[in-house]
């Protein structure tokens, strides 16, 4: 069958050409080497009795062997020009004597097509392609282009050869349109089952890593609440043994010191749940927005004041459905960064809510820089940051993070902006119900 170049080089070439950038293949109880479990030839006889492909369709794609073999290698030459137009299967073909080798495969597997000896070997050449495709990332279009290419040349070399037996004709394309309809079936059966192990395989990694991440934070979470806790206990050792000769406002300030390291612990704790929750399903409970609002705006209020930024919160916030930690992180990411990016003189940041048919949407305008229209559907994506922003620290994760915590709580977050005039930032959440 006439295959894509990416598959053939895949099946042709040892495993260490492709080990660059083939996915790792699960361990086969037959050996590394293997290649894609077959269909159970037992199986292959139904096949046959689906595409009713029997002894009168071999006969005639015997009789078409000769016609098309002969012109095997014009066709092989005009279908490497096909693919060498294409960059996704050209990456594939920049060695000259790679491509010479996969030309003969691929006459080779035009004659195997003609000889129609469909065996247990048969059925494992066919599945030696799909998996190589699946593996070397090639989309199943492309190599179902690549039998259109086929049929396009057998119906012209048939129409030429048979001129004048138009019934002739038809039955032997008959025939070959199902065997070309077996092929398809034994070559994607095997691409999806190639696909499904490795996404079994990339999924475990994720598993792994998820435990790992969750270890992780239990771990960085004790260590970061032991120096609070001793720190606050300090705090308190001190106003118990000398407030009475220290001036009021200096005592005002250690208590403040020792209230917010209290605050900070409980946020690590409700980080520690959020983090250990990440991946099940996320309670809605009812939280006052307003209450959260004011912790974070406490949290931001150093970099407020070093930046000289004014921030408004106007009227009451209501009530919302959705986890306290997750909401704090949002409002957290959104203002800490319309302070970050904040470009003048006379900063502002204004927030506020609105009511829409039992939801509520926040929204969150600053006077910044703005972002470009061209740049607004990317702000979400991880790690991409804008190109004027790639000299302020960051990471490019805070407003993917944003938008995860957003959706888990059953919202939505999006942002309109023009450059110069600043951004607003969007986030609908369900509104609480009224207490009974």
């Amino acid at each position: 069958m006439c295959t894509s170049s990416a598959a053939l080089l895949a099946h042709q070439e040892p495993l260490r050409r492709r080990s660059s950038f083939m996915p790792s293949q699960p361990e086969d109880p037959r050996g590394k080497d293997a290649g894609p479990r077959p269909a159970p030839i037992t199986e292959l006889p139904r096949r046959l009795a689906y595409l009713e492909l029997d002894e009168t369709d071999r006969q005639r794609l015997h009789e078409l062997a000769p016609l098309l073999n002969s012109r095997a290698d014009a066709f092989v030459e005009t279908f490497y020009r096909h693919l060498f137009s294409f960059p996704e299967t050209a990456q594939f073909l920049q060695d000259d004597e790679l491509v010479a080798r996969l030309k003969k495969a691929q006459q080779d597997h035009l004659a195997s097509m003609l000889e129609a000896e469909w065996n247990d070997e048969y059925v494992a050449q066919r599945g030696r392609v799909g998996d190589a495709h699946a593996q070397v990332g090639i989309n199943p279009q492309i190599f179902l282009g690549a039998y259109n290419q086929y049929l396009q040349f057998c119906s012209r070399e048939l129409c030429l050869g048979l001129e004048g037996e138009s019934l002739a004709c038809a039955k032997r394309m008959l025939s070959l349109q199902k065997a070309v309809f077996l092929d398809i079936s034994l070559t994607l059966e095997a691409y999806f089952h190639q696909a499904t192990q490795s996404l079994r395989q990339a999924l475990d990694l994720v598993y792994q890593a998820n435990a790992e991440l969750r270890q992780f934070a239990q771990l960085t979470s004790h260590d970061l609440k032991t120096p609070l806790a001793t720190m606050a206990n300090l705090c308190d050792e001190a106003l118990d043994e000398f407030r009475e000769q220290m001036p009021e406002e200096a005592a005002e300030l250690i208590e403040s010191a020792s209230k917010r390291a209290f605050r900070m612990s409980a946020t690590i704790d409700e980080l520690l749940h959020s983090t250990m929750s990440l991946h099940s399903d996320v309670p809605r409970d009812v939280v006052d927005s307003g209450l959260v609002m004011d912790e974070t705006v406490e949290l931001i209020r150093p970099l407020l004041k070093q930046k000289k930024i004014q921030l408004n919160v106007r009227g009451e916030l209501p009530h919302v459905l959705g986890d306290r930690a997750r909401m704090r992180e949002i409002f957290y990411n959104l203002l800490s960064n319309a302070v970050k990016f904040s470009d003048k003189s006379d900063g502002r940041i204004d927030v506020d809510c609105t009511l829409q048919d039992g939801d509520c949407v926040f929204c969150i305008h600053d006077n910044g820089p703005g972002i470009p229209a061209d740049e607004l559907e990317r702000v979400f994506v991880p790690f991409r940051r804008l190109a004027s922003h790639r000299d302020i620290p960051g990471s490019g994760l805070g407003l993917y993070f944003t938008k995860t915590m957003v959706e888990q709580q059953g919202g939505r977050v999006w942002v309109e902006s023009e450059p110069g005039s600043g951004s607003r930032f969007y986030v609908l959440l369900q509104q609480a119900p009224p207490p009974a």
